[in-house]
């Protein structure tokens, strides 16, 4: 059938949604055609395809159009891993949804609007989904609850939720959600517990998993195209260098957005280049998610209007958000993965077939893992992600659950019932006898109930979180007492570069410093950066750095040298960790002069490959994780509430993070080829110095 009449066909069937949500644009892209009809008929559905695309129209509209008759209320819960995202996607609806007369709400820690009322649509986060279905109840209202009417949920840049702590909360939250359900057919608020369930990626590396997580009967839909990118300049630099070059050469003003990997990097950034951008008459602002809401919001809306911008962002800006057609994408040094690294490229020229990227880095190293990442991205290949189980989550899901229930207690029985129905046997056997010994659980004759360490957190908001939380400063405006930031880790010195403003400390008042903007780089001078716990750094990097020199994985370069040899195992963090253990287990983790997720050092030099590499038995392996546990958890960077769990799940976890039995196989089999004076020699002869 030809797309023109497919398209019509698809305009009969949504006689609602096609005027609201399409008529404006005449056709339809290649992902709506494919999807809108799976969606419309009530298929749980993974849609990958490329940004920019409409994949949130082509969820949205056949939704709408199935429940738009239903004579009671109903809601769509779309659920978004950022509130710059909510923020977005609620501007994106809200025309389409005023013209059919429904009502739209966002609910996150930025806007606490009041759930009084069942919404045809509701945007949130999932911490905020989470806080909805604990604090969700209607009094006098006969539907019960805001979320019982429920008949859709769709997971928005569903890859940054699947194998992360957040996404195993969603997946918990989605299992308590069709509880909820359940009850309201029951009771009567709802006649029906279907509910339907939409996945929606640009960047999805094992949609398979990611359908057997969340959603287990459904399709995966993989619409195919990408978009053409074009490398602005093939000699890489320093951004401070290549940019301010960059804008110099052209004629007209463009809208840039430079993608760094650090909050302070962004801050520090925003500030050399407002410097050294102004003769070009450039704006140039900072965004993060330290950064307050109103600084934010005040940000996107100026890229959005601006033409000649240049906006500094983390990932905040990755994904999704609609802040007008940018003209270039500048990377800031090499993005933690594949994955992410398609989703800054696609925010650029997003009306378009082509994106434009300005590749920039610091040293020769990082110029050679952008080479090898871009051409990854330009063939389509984003790498599997590093990832394992996630079960310190159980911990506060159960607490969140009991907290729930209306008299902040439950019979045991039901919350048993519920860890059975979304985790492993071993972890759910025990769990509680597990949290009343660490009083976080309460048992008596009227059932299971918090203990203090999560009735503490009850009313801060924490429960419903599974991010560590560490407490910073927030940066208050001494004039006008606006909030700048937070989560502002100080150390000494006269100011911050907070937002990329030059700041002034003025005082200190509880977790406030108080400060007033100033033209003297001096008098901002300071040791300070923002709270937060390190992150994992997946293999992506040196995966794609192996592909980009066409060498297997049981090939290990080896380059040797006077005192020591150098082995690029490009196996990244989890291999690297599983070498460092082998080394430290028998005691020879002093040879180990080097290690990093792309190679390793041994000194003294060695002829061939050591025995420890070839012999070393599983079973020896697995005791040693057990015993120095707490060792491998911080090198997996895994959560504080793993300490909390039994020994056996924290193996578990750890066992299934660092994928033993296929490392330990590409190990054993590894081949350590010399290079000398070839091709490989040179490529990788950036990493010998």
């Amino acid at each position: 059938m030809n797309s023109l009449k497919k398209d019509r066909e698809i305009a009969s069937l949504l006689t609602r949604g096609w005027p609201a949500f399409f008529e404006i644009y005449g056709r339809l892209t290649s992902v709506q055609r494919e999807v809108i009809p799976l969606i419309y008929e009530g298929y749980d559905v993974l849609v990958c395809s490329a940004t920019a695309s409409g994949k949130t129209e082509a969820a949205c509209a056949p939704l709408i159009e199935r429940f738009i008759d239903i004579n009671a209320p109903w809601t769509i819960l779309y659920i978004s891993p950022t509130r710059a995202l909510v923020n977005d996607l609620y501007e994106r609806l809200y025309t389409p949804l005023s013209k059919l007369n429904l009502s739209l709400i966002r609910r996150t820690g930025d806007h606490a609007t009041k759930l009084n009322r069942i919404p045809h649509v509701l945007i949130t986060t999932p911490e905020s989904f989470d806080s909805i279905i604990c604090r969700g109840r209607i009094k006098g209202n006969m539907y019960g609850h805001v979320l019982a009417r429920v008949q859709a949920v769709v997971l928005d840049e569903i890859h940054l939720l699947y194998g992360t702590s957040r996404g195993e909360q969603v997946r918990w939250l989605l299992k308590r959600l069709r509880r909820l359900k359940n009850q309201a057919a029951k009771s009567g608020w709802s006649s029906s517990n279907r509910m339907q369930i939409i996945g929606l990626s640009a960047t999805v590396a094992q949609p398979e998993k990611v359908v057997q997580a969340f959603m287990p009967e459904g399709l995966v839909l993989a619409i195919p195209g990408k978009r053409e990118i074009i490398v602005a300049d093939k000699a890489i630099h320093p951004v401070e260098i290549a940019l301010p070059r960059y804008i110099k050469s052209l004629e007209q003003p463009e809208k840039i957005l430079v993608f760094s990997n650090t909050r302070k990097r962004v801050d520090n950034l925003t500030v050399k280049l407002r410097k050294s951008l102004k003769q070009h008459g450039s704006k140039v602002l900072a965004h993060h998610g330290s950064l307050s809401k109103r600084v934010r919001e005040e940000v996107e809306e100026d890229i959005k209007k601006s033409a000649k911008i240049v906006a500094c962002a983390t990932s905040t800006l990755e994904i999704g958000i609609d802040i007008g057609d940018i003209d270039l994408i500048v990377l800031d040094g090499p993005a933690p993965d594949v994955p992410a690294l398609l989703q800054r490229i696609g925010r650029g020229n997003r009306k378009t077939d082509l994106t434009r990227v300005l590749l920039c880095a610091d040293n020769a190293q990082d110029a050679f893992i952008q080479k090898a990442m871009i051409e990854a991205a330009i063939n389509g290949w984003m790498c599997a992600p590093d990832s394992g189980p996630n079960y310190s989550v159980a911990l506060q899901q159960i607490a969140s659950y009991i907290f729930q229930a209306p008299g902040r207690s439950r019979r045991r029985r039901l919350v048993e019932g519920f860890i059975n129905s979304c985790t492993i046997p071993e972890l759910a056997d025990n769990i509680i006898e597990i949290m009343k010994q660490t009083d976080e659980l309460i048992e008596d004759k009227a059932g299971v109930r918090l203990g203090e360490y999560w009735l503490n957190k009850t009313s801060s908001g924490d429960i419903h979180c599974n991010i560590d939380a560490i407490r910073g400063y927030n940066v208050i405006e001494e004039t006008t007492g606006n909030k700048i930031a937070t989560g502002v880790r100080y150390a000494h010195g006269k100011g911050l570069r907070t937002g990329g403003n030059l700041l002034q400390i003025k005082r200190f008042k509880d977790y406030k410093i108080v400060v007033r903007e100033t033209k003297n780089e001096s008098s901002a001078a300071g040791q300070w950066g923002y709270t937060g716990k390190k992150a994992f750094k997946n293999s992506s990097q040196a995966k794609a750095v192996r592909k980009y020199l066409g060498i297997e994985d049981t090939i290990w370069p080896v380059y040797k040298r006077a005192d020591c040899i150098q082995v690029f195992h490009l196996g990244g963090t989890v291999r690297q960790t599983i070498i460092e253990a082998m080394a430290k287990m028998i005691g020879v983790r002093d040879n180990i002069v080097d290690i990093n997720q792309f190679y390793f050092v041994l000194g003294p030099p060695i002829a061939k490959k050591p025995a420890w590499f070839d012999h070393l038995r599983p079973a020896n392996f697995e005791l040693f994780i057990m015993n120095e546990i707490g060792w491998f958890e911080r090198k997996l960077c895994r959560p504080d509430a793993n300490t909390r769990l039994p020994l056996k799940i924290r193996f578990r976890e750890v066992k299934g993070w660092l994928n033993l039995n296929v490392e330990m196989s590409v190990i054993r089999e590894s081949k350590w080829i010399t290079v000398s004076n070839n091709d490989l020699y040179k490529e990788l002869s950036i990493f010998y110095e």
